[in-house]
């Protein structure tokens, strides 16, 4: 099946569909990105929460930095000025600054190499004995002894050849970072490269075969395929077009419809019914309604058909939506405890398979399923859409109930007689 893959540079974003629906955006800000090195200033220290503040870039938004057990505000050297190297683990979200860590990383799929890792390897205990111990010894004559290196779990098999172009790629971008901090740029600064959308792409692995990326112009259709033949060994029938001049409104025009779909709250299924989506502060809440459907035999197969298909798109709206923390589903119920235990089963499953580092927390007493899924990124909403400037973010705005006079002289018989 052919994807698309379109690229929009001006907004710093990417927008991945099939013939069938919508499947990602992945976008790229201009302040702070996972996985970016800085070389930083501790700005404060509270010794009382075991946290620290680290000053990033002039005029921005603080790293917050969980201090550990031998931490900085355990050591007499290390005080509020000092230089101090940090990688961001999560992006800024609202007035909330970037989670930054001690523990730098340069990685690739599920490779990481560590810059200061002391010579120690990792491999995912999910392998097993026989691949964690050739994982092992591989590691032990590829690596190189000043760098930590920590393999996870894939779900392709093991290629020792891929393994080993892709750990001394990583290798050689780790001795330009050391290069970097060893210069001692004026902090603070950002050490590794600015990332861009075409390195945002590749991180993600989302070129596979019959893949074709559209993008803007010609001289950016050249810049993206020098990137993807330095940064891999091969990709097989991969397309890159660009539009002409005469076609560039009908591309912007595209985007600006995808991103509207996007943000749309109401989804319809295919086999009937629709799902909203309401995100809020505290958690999202996902409402599945039936609607007019009613083609098969008993109502109960079909709650049952309808709230198997609307956990399908549920998965493909929180990937493609990028929605994280607490997930509320309030799916049609169902009496018979057989198909509560084969909804939750088939739940549990697209969660494990499309969704990382989320999972099903517990059932209410009233039939509502709740969700965790750990932050990656900024979701669209952060991305796309602002506060608006007369609701202030609740989504309503207040009717005039009175006319003024009317009101006016109400608030002054309250002055008087209050």
């Amino acid at each position: 099946m052919t994807k698309y893959i379109i690229l929009e540079e001006e907004k710093k974003m990417a927008i991945l569909y099939s013939s069938y629906s919508l499947e990602e955006v992945i976008n790229v800000q201009s302040n702070y990105n996972t996985d970016d090195i800085y070389l930083g200033k501790i700005a404060n220290i509270l010794k009382g929460i075991n946290v620290a503040f680290i000053k990033l870039e002039e005029w921005r938004k603080n790293g917050f930095l969980v201090l550990e057990d031998d931490s900085l505000s355990n050591r007499s050297n290390n005080n509020v000025g000092d230089e101090i190297i940090v990688q961001i683990i999560k992006e800024e979200i609202s007035n909330k600054g970037p989670t930054v860590s001690k523990n730098i990383n340069i990685r690739d799929r599920e490779i990481k190499i560590y810059l200061f890792g002391n010579n120690i390897i990792h491999i995912d205990k999910n392998y097993k004995h026989r691949n964690k111990q050739s994982l092992l010894i591989f590691g032990r004559l590829i690596k190189p002894k000043e760098l930590g290196l920590s393999i996870g779990e894939t779900k392709k098999s093991i290629d020792l050849w891929d393994l080993t172009w892709r750990l001394h790629s990583l290798t050689d971008k780790s001795l330009v970072v050391k290069e970097r901090i060893r210069d001692r740029i004026p902090s603070p600064c950002l050490i590794s490269c600015r990332q861009e959308i075409s390195d945002a792409i590749l991180k993600k692995v989302l070129i596979h075969k019959e893949t074709v990326i559209i993008v803007e112009s010609k001289d950016q259709a050249f810049h993206i395929k020098k990137k993807f033949k330095s940064t891999s060994k091969k990709r097989s029938r991969v397309f890159i077009e660009y539009c002409l001049k005469k076609e560039l409104n009908n591309y912007k025009n595209n985007v600006n419809y995808l991103i509207r779909k996007i943000l749309n709250s109401n989804t319809k299924l295919s086999t009937g019914g629709h799902i909203i989506i309401e995100k809020t502060e505290a958690l999202t809440s996902i409402d599945v309604n039936s609607g007019s459907f009613n083609k098969l035999k008993s109502s109960r197969e079909t709650i049952l058909w309808i709230n198997l298909a609307a956990t399908k798109e549920i998965i493909n709206q929180l990937k493609l939506k990028n929605i994280s923390g607490i997930i509320i589903v309030d799916f049609i119920g169902m009496i018979n405890q057989i198909d509560q235990l084969l909804l939750l089963e088939y739940l549990d499953t697209q969660l494990q398979l499309n969704l990382t580092e989320s999972k099903i927390i517990q059932i209410s007493e009233i039939g509502l399923v709740e969700i965790t899924k750990k932050r990656e990124g900024k979701n669209i909403y952060d991305v796309f859409t602002k506060k608006c400037s007369k609701c202030i973010g609740l989504g309503y705005v207040k009717k005039q109930m009175l006319p003024n006079k009317i009101s006016t002289n109400f608030l002054e018989m309250n002055s008087i007689y209050g």
